[in-house]
């Protein structure tokens, strides 16, 4: 039962100390939320690259475009050679007419543009959608088909790969850094908030180890509103990227269909275990290390005192 009283005095002690400092307490909540934020944020986009970096590694894709003087008689040739490359593992042919098609619905709301029906056998072109089977041989499958006689342009998505290669190198330096600079701005402020309500109850301190109450006891309340301060933020700082993943998830939903393409996001779920998770384990960590950095100068002091 005494143990139940102490444990109920420390949570009290510790939330009177929030409320009194609250002014801080909302600088110290800011700060932490603020850094794991920009963390959270820097995480999943780095696992959300990784992922994309992934699926352009497995499925290596590449569009042969075709001389619009190409019929699509001649294109069979064309076409069952590349069907018989080892290299290739599948391989779509769009005639004439379908890419027609597609450039009507690309462009709808200008049907002006298409008054001549025969404009497709005239003007467009033939056109291949390929994928490989492995990533590494896409730049020598490339190269070959732009030797083809007939074939126009030749593109692929190994540019696309590099690029998001380079973003994830970025981002993956951005999340140390902010782990960093953000992590000791956060331990500090909170160090800073712990350590008026020890000044502002000094007296009533000495009183309780004068009545014979353990340091462990007496440190109790501040390591109790440290940890409040860390969960606090971890659970503030979670919704909000939570909010923000899901906002951007929305809004590549209904973008274009190209851009889908390349960019994929995974639900939510797959990371928030793990995010939330982290956020938790970091909030306690940083109240605990803010708190007992805010209480060991005064209870040093008070054991000199003791000598």
């Amino acid at each position: 039962m005494s143990k139940l009283r102490s444990l109920l005095y420390i949570i009290k002690q510790s939330l009177e100390n929030l409320l009194k400092n609250w002014y801080m307490l909302l600088a110290s909540v800011f700060v932490l939320f603020t850094g794991m934020y920009i963390m959270g944020t820097l995480l999943i986009t780095s696992g959300s690259i990784s992922a994309i970096l992934n699926e352009q590694a497995e499925h290596p894709e590449v569009e042969v475009i075709c001389r619009s003087e190409v019929s699509d008689d001649d294109s069979l040739l064309i076409y069952r050679a590349i069907l018989a490359d080892e290299r290739v593992s599948t391989c779509k042919l769009n005639t004439k007419r379908d890419n027609f098609e597609l450039m009507k619905k690309t462009l709808k709301g200008y049907e002006e543009i298409f008054q001549y029906e025969d404009a497709d056998s005239n003007v467009l072109y033939v056109s291949f959608d390929i994928k490989l089977k492995s990533a590494s041989r896409l730049e020598e499958f490339s190269e070959d088909m732009r030797k083809v006689t007939g074939v126009e342009e030749v593109q692929d998505n190994d540019s696309i790969y590099k690029y998001f290669r380079s973003i994830s190198r970025i981002v993956k330096t951005g999340t140390v850094v902010a782990l960093v600079v953000m992590g000791f701005f956060s331990v500090l402020l909170t160090v800073n908030t712990i350590r008026l309500t020890v000044l502002a109850r000094r007296k009533e301190l000495r009183i309780m180890r004068d009545l014979g109450a353990s340091y462990a006891f007496m440190r109790g309340p501040f390591i109790a509103e440290g940890i409040t301060i860390g969960l606090i933020s971890a659970l503030l700082a979670f919704f909000a990227v939570k909010g923000t993943y899901n906002y951007l998830a929305g809004v590549l939903h209904r973008s274009e269909e190209n851009i889908r393409s390349i960019i994929t996001l995974k639900p939510f779920s797959t990371y928030s275990g793990g995010l939330l998770t982290g956020f938790l384990l970091g909030g306690l960590a940083v109240g605990l290390i803010a708190s007992m950095l805010a209480i060991r100068k005064y209870i040093d002091t008070e054991r000199d005192d003791e000598k």
